[in-house]
């Protein structure tokens, strides 16, 4: 019963986010393929549990398996790092085990025989190998929450993670028969309620994110794609050393309005003008810093090459992203 729960949660859940996805961020849209994929998966469980299913029917809910840790790694980059850019080709490859299992399904055996059994451990080991890498990949090379919301941001990603994690190891157990074959099924539901439980304690994690947009004919796709355009324009003629740049000089670069251009900087990024801009400074000063030939520059001398019009601004830009002063990082790099 239990299971069932869950599967019903997450199916509706999963398809609410996909038909919805044109007004939400883009890691709702991994996570609408997670849940989608993972509620196909257990519901062939609880089915075959007391009906007869087809053996190509039974590889196509096998092959979701495929679609779980490419779906958790790319949701959890997109929400650990807002305004991330991730080429489509890149994503896509992630995708073509799935694609492939599907497309040969008929002729993939489904039996008790030795190359079924590989076959099904290699699905397993597939989403446990996306698992560890994405939980390996938030502990060791996201950097530390700057904020109370990123903070809660990155405490989900971490717990969701570790919990996809035991939901591999254990129907790895389930295929060693260590442990009931409906175990899965129930421990889903059980993360499927946390997940719900958590959604309403931290609604930002889930809601929209372009609210304050939602008369504007600009689409998620389409300021995803301007903002690929600016990022390429900022590191090749690196508008963000001039310290007169603004919001209106910037847009007219880029071919669109101011309006337009806030919207895509605080839809994608989830950040203002001033803190995308402050954060080009940075990592030229960060450059700088390390440089021998500005070895013997001052502090303000380095906030001023890299775009800043005051030594107060760039102190608090450097302290806000980095964690440590201008100082203490020239002084850790020689170290």
């Amino acid at each position: 019963m239990l299971g069932s729960i869950g599967f019903i949660i997450a199916l509706f859940f999963g398809l609410f986010l996909f038909a919805t996805r044109n007004q939400r961020s883009v890691s709702t849209i991994f996570l609408a393929i997670y849940l989608l994929a993972f509620s196909l998966r257990i519901g062939k469980s609880l089915f075959y549990n007391y009906f007869p299913i087809h053996p190509i029917a039974r590889n196509v809910f096998l092959g979701m398996l495929l679609a779980i840790g490419p779906s958790l790694w790319f949701y959890v980059r997109y929400s650990g790092k807002p305004g991330i850019v991730i080429h489509n080709r890149k994503i896509y490859l992630n995708y073509i085990p799935l694609f492939l299992f599907v497309v040969f399904c008929w002729i993939i055996p489904n039996d008790s025989s030795s190359l079924s059994r590989m076959i099904f451990i290699g699905l397993l080991l597939h989403v446990l190998g996306y698992g560890l890498f994405t939980l390996y990949s938030l502990i060791y090379r996201y950097g530390k929450p700057s904020d109370e919301k990123s903070r809660k941001t990155k405490n989900w990603l971490l717990y969701f993670t570790i919990l996809t994690i035991a939901m591999a190891l254990i129907q790895i157990g389930v295929f060693m028969s260590l442990v009931p074959y409906l175990s899965t099924a129930f421990l889903f539901s059980v993360v499927i309620l946390f997940l719900s439980v958590w959604a309403l304690k931290t609604p930002f994690l889930f809601k929209t994110n372009i609210e304050r947009y939602s008369n504007s004919a600009l689409s998620n796709e389409k300021a995803i794609e301007y903002l690929n355009r600016l990022n390429d324009i900022m590191l090749k003629e690196k508008l963000y050393l001039d310290p007169d740049l603004t919001l209106t000089k910037l847009s007219t670069n880029l071919g669109i309005t101011s309006k337009q251009l806030s919207q895509v900087i605080n839809q994608v990024k989830n950040e203002n003008y001033s803190q995308y801009i402050a954060s080009y400074r940075i990592d030229e000063a960060k450059r700088l810093l390390i440089m021998k030939e500005y070895e013997h520059y001052k502090i303000s001398a380095i906030a001023y090459e890299s775009g800043f019009n005051s030594i107060s601004s760039f102190n608090s830009a450097f302290k806000k992203l980095t964690h440590i002063t201008a100082i203490e990082y020239r002084r850790s790099q020689k170290e």
